[in-house]
């Protein structure tokens, strides 16, 4: 007669204690040891809970592997198991761009800022010893030390050393909680169960501060910056060290972004769309006769519509219409209505609106608030929640909640450009800014 398998338990040899447990993963369930310093169990209480933890997974195996006929995956390597998903990303990644209009997959973007985080865990595990740690012994603990650290390490944003907000942290944990939600579904399993990674993957309170409402006053500041630094003659100061001295002098600046940051502002201003709306925006979509715009959500896969004049529950922006006829005819054979000097298409100019938000010395603007600002601006004109929704492509509770602000300070007029007091600036951008294709700002 065999000798009853015992439950998990520790014991000490040679002034060390370990772990002693039953493995189901394999077939027939064999007994291992771990070190209980390796597993952060050092005091007397920690190996207590730990020995209550390990026999809890126990019992959950032993009626697993019973239902599944002895077919379990805890020891596969947790570095194995993310490489999974990475080609499992990439996979649905290639589908979105051979088909885009299935709308099947992954888009770029998406895929990108999941493999981010990906990269992120598996270099973690990496400087931690953790390379050889198994799905079986992968919990709660280990990835909330993951999240620490994260909270702990500075990350660079642009020039900037910072710590990350609150909003990454939760974007990270999405991440991995998708990550696992994968791997959790493979056969044979490879975790004793999914549950034990809830905690340590929910999200944290956020500090997030609402929309906001930009005054007149602070998107004239900023439309007159990028128009300043975008002038042929303007000259820039320059700090170079010459002979070990320091030495400061004018020059005239010769750098300009491809995509100049008053068009793309005033875009974004005065139609409420989404950064890769307004640079992906084709001519074949603009209907320069009646005043529309068609636009193609990427993130949705959906197309509305935009009237930029003759709407019945207000008007949005005539300036913009006939500033958008002119650009028109300077557009030549360019099938995009942004300008992109050099360059395949637009491309975000970050450096030279992060650049404008400096010298305009206001609150930072971002190409998202502008969207808030859009909502919180039709709103002040009369135009309902639901029908500003409706052009920026959302639901009319989501504009109500995370778009509308209050506006306390605007300008005189019935349109939405004449509320913002962009309306004066629109003489000033119909001549192409000149750039040197070779130097971007």
């Amino acid at each position: 007669m065999s000798r009853p398998r015992e439950s998990a338990r520790v014991r000490q040899w040679r002034g060390k204690w370990y772990l002693i447990y039953t493995d189901f993963s394999r077939t027939p369930p064999i007994e291992r040891r771990l070190s209980c310093d390796a597993l952060k169990a050092r005091s007397s209480a920690a190996r207590i809970a730990l020995v209550k933890e390990y026999r809890t997974n126990e019992k959950l195996d032993g009626v697993e592997m019973m239902r599944r006929g002895g077919r379990l995956n805890y020891d596969c390597l947790v570095k194995d198991a993310t490489e999974m998903f990475r080609k499992n990303v990439t996979s649905r990644v290639e589908t979105r761009r051979a088909n885009a209009k299935s709308r099947s997959g992954l888009s770029e973007a998406a895929g990108a800022t999941l493999l981010f985080t990906l990269t992120k865990f598996e270099a973690w595990l990496d400087s931690e010893g953790l390379a050889d740690l198994t799905t079986g012994n992968l919990d709660g603990r280990v990835l909330g030390r993951f999240f620490d650290h994260l909270a702990e390490v500075k990350t660079k944003h642009g020039n900037k050393e910072i710590f990350r907000s609150t909003a990454t942290l939760n974007k990270h944990r999405r991440n991995l909680r998708t990550c696992l939600n994968f791997l959790a579904d493979l056969r044979p399993p490879l975790f004793p169960d999914g549950a034990i990674f809830k905690k340590s993957l929910k999200a944290s309170p956020s500090t997030h501060q609402g929309p906001s409402a930009f005054s007149p006053r602070e998107l004239a500041a900023f439309l007159r910056a990028a128009l300043d630094r975008e002038e042929p003659g303007r000259k820039v100061k320059v700090l170079r060290l010459k002979a070990g001295h320091r030495e400061r002098f004018e020059q005239t600046n010769v750098a300009v972004a491809s995509t100049p940051v008053s068009r793309l502002f005033l875009l974004l201003s005065l139609t409420g769309m989404r950064l890769g709306e307004a640079l992906g925006l084709r001519w074949d979509d603009v209907d320069l006769e009646r005043g529309r715009i068609t636009i193609h959500a990427q993130k949705t896969g959906r197309t509305r519509m935009l009237p930029l004049i003759g709407a019945p529950e207000g008007e949005i922006a005539p300036g913009l219409l006939a500033l958008l006829r002119k650009w028109r005819l300077q557009a030549g054979e360019s099938a995009f209505v942004l300008p992109h000097y050099g360059l395949p298409a637009p491309l975000f100019p970050k450096s030279a609106w992060q650049l404008t938000n400096d010298e305009a010395g206001k609150r930072r603007i971002g190409p998202q608030m502008l969207r808030q600002n859009f909502a919180s601006y039709a709103a002040s004109i009369g135009i309902p929640a639901a029908v500003a929704a409706l052009w920026q492509g959302h639901a009319a509770n989501v504009a109500e909640r995370y778009y509308r602000a209050q506006v306390l300070d605007r300008s005189a007029g019935a349109s939405i450009q004449d509320a913002m007091g962009l309306a004066e600036f629109l003489p000033r951008i119909e001549a192409p800014a000149k750039a040197d294709s070779s130097k971007q700002a």
